[in-house]
């Protein structure tokens, strides 16, 4: 039996097991569970990755499926709801494709191209719209694609790093200019200063992403930290980094009471402008200019087929057919620049150099002032993990759902994992600790918690011992208690708690409140993934704490939660 005290977790060593109650009936009921299985995917047909809706929505602020025609122009502003079915066979070899959001669609747009076309590779091209920052933190494992599209070589840095291996990006194939938009009575109000210092800190307010996940971000601090003084970077650090994230909500810009502004690509603001004419915004080129993002794919896959796949879908993305959505999308190819957005104020200049010393310097201030988080995140390892989804087992969602999630993150946070079923740990507990408290910025640490989730299947089984985890798991992170961060215990459940042996949900009540310390602060944030867990008993353990629970419908849309939980 798991005490209530239990003894901590271990790292290492096989874990001895018992088959508990949950798993012997999960093994007598296979026929009920596969029945589950069937009539949810008959009664559901979700759009694939939550997560990648969440990111493009973020980013470009469109729905899904949706093309518009300016004159001439072909502007995708939307993902497809599934992949491109080629004419050229019958059973296509699957090939997932991780791509910059704000070039998602466009990408998607030439893989539904190739496609249509007699000859086209015997591939379906499934484009997944999720931030470079973030697949480049979680190539290692249970998040790597068959290929990806990032928007900036600095990530390609963090992916070899991180994952220990080296990935190599082809030629870039598209860039786009970094502007900043606004409404264009907010910009006529500007007159001739449209300097970087002049716009960063100015008048305006200018909502601004964090430089350390947002190749943007990186482009304009670096070009205005030059001309801006230490105290303007700081001042404009402590207004902007403790609610910045990856990217920025032109829907914020275009609905807002008073002036705002925003940093994002020509690209992104193209897209906004053709999905809300009636909302559309101005461009505003600051006058030194900045360095384009530049768009390159990787080929990650070591299947000799996938590869040639990858391959052709990479040469199709330099054909005459897809450069013209390219260019009516807002990016630059060899062929030539975009039309430019109107109403435009300034003149769009691609020039300079953003990495250096000063890149340096603002991301430091930048740092300084951030919201930073400490999680011990436990995930959820029971039996009933294993069942199949439309999209695989809702074990492998959720390794790449939190994968990605991690990885997304700001590199400030630290976090330590963990898991938990019936006596999955190596004294019989129904905890086990895989990693301990580490901070994300570091490439090796990051690595290992990648490694770490990548590795879940190997603890799979038994019921959830869930109880007897948030106690130790609370203990500990009271324990580890940081100054100056949020403290938060984070706990993905697949369900109700599982042990007859262990806490009862009064126990674990009073245990928690008898526990809580109002110095030392730690909030206890529940995630019931697929709508199993027991709402009424989840609600009663975070009021204690003043956390929070989050129930989501299905198990895909794990990771936009998690990230949020994390901090990001």
């Amino acid at each position: 039996m798991t005490g209530a005290g239990g003894p901590g977790p271990e790292d290492s060593g096989a874990p001895g097991r018992r088959i508990g109650p949950y798993e012997q009936s999960l093994r007598e009921s296979r026929e009920r569970v596969e029945a589950a299985a069937r009539e949810h995917a008959l009664r559901r047909r979700r759009t694939r990755v939550v997560a990648a809706v969440a990111t493009l929505a973020v980013v470009a602020g469109v729905g899904y499926g949706a093309f518009r025609y300016l004159g001439l122009r072909e502007v995708p502003t939307a993902l497809p709801t599934s992949a491109a079915q080629p004419t050229s066979c019958a059973h296509p070899v699957k090939v997932r494709v991780s791509v910059a959001p704000a070039i998602a669609p466009a990408v998607a747009a030439a893989a539904e191209s190739l496609a249509s076309r007699s000859d086209a590779p015997c591939a379906a091209y499934t484009i997944d719209a999720e931030e470079p920052f973030s697949v480049a933190g979680s190539l290692g494992g249970a998040g790597r694609p068959d290929a990806w599209i990032t928007d900036s070589s600095v990530w390609i840095g963090r992916a070899n790093a991180v994952s220990r291996a080296t990935v190599t990006p082809g030629e870039p194939f598209a860039t786009s200019a970094v502007l900043v938009a606004m409404k264009d009575e907010t910009a006529s109000r500007l007159g001739s200063r449209l300097r970087w210092a002049d716009l960063l800190g100015g008048a305006v307010p200018l909502r601004i992403p964090d430089p350390n996940r947002s190749a943007i971000a990186r482009i304009a601090l670096g070009v205005a930290a030059s001309s801006l003084t230490d105290a303007r970077l700081r001042a404009l650090a402590v207004a902007s980094a403790p609610t910045a994230s990856g990217g920025v909500s032109l829907d914020g810009i275009a609905k807002a009471d008073q002036g705002l502004g925003a940093v994002v690509s020509q690209a992104q603001l193209v897209a906004w402008n053709a999905a809300h004419p009636e909302e559309s915004l101005a461009a505003v080129a600051p006058a030194e200019g900045a360095p384009a993002l530049e768009y390159s794919l990787v080929s990650l896959t070591t299947d000799t087929v996938k590869a040639s796949l990858v391959t052709a879908l990479e040469h199709h993305l330099t054909s005459a057919d897809t450069r013209k959505v390219l260019k009516d999308s807002g990016f630059r190819t060899p062929d030539g620049n975009p039309t430019d957005p109107s109403p435009l104020y300034g003149e769009i200049r691609v020039a300079g150099d953003a990495e250096g010393a000063s890149l340096t310097k603002a991301a430091g201030l930048w740092n300084a002032a951030a919201r930073k988080t400490q999680a011990l995140l436990a995930v959820d390892v029971s039996g009933s993990m294993l069942e199949r989804t439309d999209n695989g087992t809702r074990l492998a969602i959720v390794q790449k759902s939190t994968a990605r999630a991690v990885a997304a993150v700001s590199p400030t946070t630290v976090a330590s994992l963990w898991i938990y079923s019936l006596h999955v740990g190596s004294r019989a507990d129904d905890y086990r600790q895989l990693t301990g408290y580490a901070g994300l910025g570091v490439s090796k640490n990051l690595g290992a918690l990648d490694d770490a989730v990548s590795g879940l299947d190997t603890y799979v089984g038994g019921g959830s011992g869930l109880y007897d985890t948030i106690a130790a798991a609370y203990d500990r992170a009271r324990s580890a208690w940081r100054p100056g961060y949020a403290n938060t215990l984070i706990v993905v459940a697949d369900g109700p708690n599982e042990d007859d042996y262990g806490l009862t949900l009064e126990l674990l009540k009073k245990r928690l409140a008898s526990a809580k310390d109002p110095k030392r602060p730690v909030r206890v944030v529940i995630l019931g993934i697929g709508g199993r867990a027991d709402d009424a008993a989840m609600r009663q353990v975070v009021s204690i704490t003043g956390g929070q629970y989050v129930s989501t419908e299905t198990v895909e849309e794990l990771q936009p939660v998690l990230a949020k939980a994390l901090g990001g």
